[in-house]
């Protein structure tokens, strides 16, 4: 699961990457076309980039409050697998000690 969940939050900043990339070169075009002005653009970028950092640290937090919840619901289970291992292996050294 620890891999599965390193996998998204890197595809999360690769996203990030690639569509500051993709946008850079949108307004680059527009630019050249003279649709829009070199402060217009610059502004553009910022706010698409500000966005897109803002949906990674989104995606983060959900991945993070899952593996939350997750670990929330398989405490109890494990808490109890270790009480039991505890109980066999406790058994285990009365008998090694009566010997």
């Amino acid at each position: 699961m620890g891999k599965n969940l390193d996998r998204i939050l890197r595809l999360a900043e690769k996203v990030t990457a690639v569509a500051e990339q993709q946008i850079r070169k949108e307004l680059d075009k527009l630019v050249k076309s003279r649709i829009i002005s070199t402060g217009e653009a610059r502004s553009l970028l910022k706010a698409a980039v500000k966005e897109a950092r803002a949906e990674q640290k989104r995606v983060r937090q959900f991945v993070m409050s899952e593996l939350k919840r997750e670990l929330a619901k398989a405490k109890p289970v494990i808490k109890k697998a270790i009480a039991k291992k505890r109980k066999q292996f406790e058994s285990y050294r009365k008998k090694r000690r009566k010997r």
